[in-house]
């Protein structure tokens, strides 16, 4: 049954511990996988059947979104769909779990989310702006746009809105771009695959098929949708400055004000091309940084098979460092900012390099697991060649997941043998998401495997430490607060937040925001750079819990709206599409 959607009040406590998880830890258990004990009974399916359809390769991404609004995190996973020749019995389809104090429902029908097609990605963001969350869904074929109604089912609205794009998407992200106070749409397309087109890749002399390389196909523009005064998006994305052509082959996208200037920049990581940042001039037109920064190509000048991605203050200096995975032999990377718009890469001295080198790298989250201040590292991994041991020796289709602690400035050492089985079991992973599903304090992982169930693992870590999870309620035309930065002070000691939409490969992250803050007790404060560039301060002397904070800025917004849209007395509730 759906839930009537209800707002928690500003400054309230939402924290909900759960009292089966409160059992002693033993060594070695840091991370559970409760999947299956917590109701999570999801498969995913690719319809393979060995006619190598290279869309098997990326699929299939999901994450969290409250969309009842009741504090807790529910859970949205992607699935994919028969194909031409395949024997795929019963109908793949997406599913939507509803979280109950820690167990999962299925609610997938009753919501009106179960989506057919090949599925790929996910994203998060109120489209609308009336207070309820909305989300893209990413496929090889037309994306979907659900937006949520006031009873907690869903429409799907791309069609009618302009979103409805049939090329292969991958990763998106809502962010206002142009500085109008609603939220734009980002979508990485990856490359010109159809069934019919479907060229021999492997060892002919052995009559032995193989996935192909990204180099077999031509690359497709990613899309940049605008949104308009009347709630329908426009692709701008040749006349704002997106890179067009078959050089784009992209996967992941972060969305995030990379040089500090109040507006949100893009990065996008490519497979076998250059990776893009583009840089916001204000007014949602963009110019591409990335050979300039030194975050297009490795450090020998070679492009990387960029897969996932993400942003986080790695060594705590107040700049936000870059996280790109990539192919096994390449190493993912770490760019760390040296501001200016100047990154280097670290990847090798921060302790990354080595025990990636032979992981295929896809899902990446900076996120604080043991709450001791500083931000940690998780990769999901997986080979996209599913015979590769047949090609290359010492390389593997199944492949564990990792996790790396932050020991300090942005040093790391890989902890996945110590962290319990859940992270040495050998899966096919894609789509990784953090999010603390029991409110407990804790960031979990869930991470999800190609023709296999999720991997929800639970975080039992307790070091004693304190936090502070933060839910920011933003202004009417983006009450997710989707962009906005939040600052958390304590004596000389700064730690950075974003909320974001997307990230990571295909994936959904929690929206709240969370400080680990180590053993110490004492008051935090806050300083909140809302989207439209209004700041607003806070403190707090309890610890512990999640804190609602409502829009109430102190300063006023850095430029006035470019559109109509603050005008509006009421937020854009576009009809429903045909037959909906």
């Amino acid at each position: 049954m759906i839930k009537t959607s209800h707002h928690i009040p500003s400054l309230c406590l939402l924290s909900l511990a759960l009292s089966s998880w409160a059992t002693p830890v033993a060594a070695g258990d840091w991370f559970v996988d409760v999947a299956s004990k917590v109701g999570i009974d999801f498969q995913h399916q690719d319809a393979r059947f060995g006619a190598k359809y290279y869309i098997e390769t990326a699929a299939s991404g999901g994450g969290w979104i409250d969309y009842d609004d009741d504090g807790d995190l529910d859970l949205y996973l992607i699935n994919g769909a028969a194909t031409p020749g395949s024997s795929l019995t019963g109908t793949a389809r997406n599913h939507l779990y509803e979280n109950r104090g820690g167990r999962f429902v299925d609610v997938t029908a009753a919501a009106g989310v179960g989506d057919t097609g090949y599925g790929m990605g996910f994203c998060v963001g109120d489209v609308d702006g009336d207070g309820r969350l909305d989300f893209l869904v990413t496929n090889y074929g037309p994306d979907r746009l659900y937006r949520q109604r006031p009873d907690g089912t869903f429409e799907d609205v791309a069609p009618r809105l302009g979103v409805a794009d049939e090329r292969w998407g991958a990763s998106c992200a809502f962010a206002d771009l142009d500085a109008d106070g609603d939220l734009d749409l980002y979508v990485t397309h990856y490359v010109d695959f159809a069934f019919e087109r479907n060229p021999f890749c492997g060892d002919r002399a052995r009559d032995l098929r193989a996935y192909c390389r990204p180099e077999a196909f031509a690359g497709v523009t990613d899309s940049l949708f605008i949104q308009q005064q009347d709630g329908t998006f426009v692709d701008q994305a040749k006349a704002r400055g997106i890179a067009e052509g078959v050089h784009e082959k992209g996967f992941g996208v972060v969305a995030s004000d990379i040089d500090n200037d109040g507006d949100t920049d893009l990065y996008v990581a490519n497979d076998g091309t250059m990776n893009r940042l583009y840089v916001n001039d204000g007014s949602g037109h963009f110019e591409d940084q990335a050979l300039f920064s030194g975050t297009g190509l490795s450090h020998l000048g070679a492009a990387e098979s960029g897969m996932g991605v993400d942003l986080g203050d790695a060594d705590g200096d107040g700049r936000l460092d870059l996280m790109v995975t990539n192919y096994s032999m390449e190493t993912n990377t770490l760019y760390r900012n040296g501001g200016a718009l100047l990154f280097d890469d670290v990847t090798q001295k921060s302790g990354l390099g080595e025990p990636s080198y032979k992981h295929v790298g896809w899902g990446v989250q900076f996120f604080d697991y043991d709450n001791d201040g500083d931000l940690d590292v998780a990769v999901a991994n997986g080979h996209a060649v599913d015979n590769i041991e047949v090609f290359e020796a010492g390389l593997h289709y199944r492949q564990p997941n990792q996790l790396y602690e932050n020991t300090g400035g942005g040093v790391f050492r890989e902890v996945s043998a110590q962290a319990g089985k859940a992270l040495q079991v050998a899966k096919v992973s894609r789509g990784l998401a953090v999010g603390d599903y029991d409110n407990d304090g804790r960031l979990d992982l869930m991470i999800t495997n190609t023709n296999e169930g999720i991997d929800l693992l639970h975080n039992r870590v307790d070091k004693g430490h304190h936090w502070l999870g933060v839910k920011l309620v933003g202004p009417k035309a983006n009450r997710a607060a989707i962009g906005a930065r939040v600052t958390l002070i304590r004596g000389d000691r700064r730690w950075l937040r974003e909320v974001r939409s997307g990230g990571s490969f295909m994936a959904q992250s929690d929206l709240r925001l969370h400080f680990g803050l180590g053993p110490s007790e004492e008051p935090v404060e806050l300083d909140i750079q809302w989207p439209d560039g209004t700041r607003q301060k806070a403190r707090s002397e309890q610890l512990d819990r999640y804190w609602s904070i409502d829009y109430a800025p102190s300063t006023p917004p850095k430029t006035s709206p470019k559109t109509a849209l603050e005008n509006r007395q009421t937020p854009k509730k576009p009809s429903s599409p045909e037959g909906s």
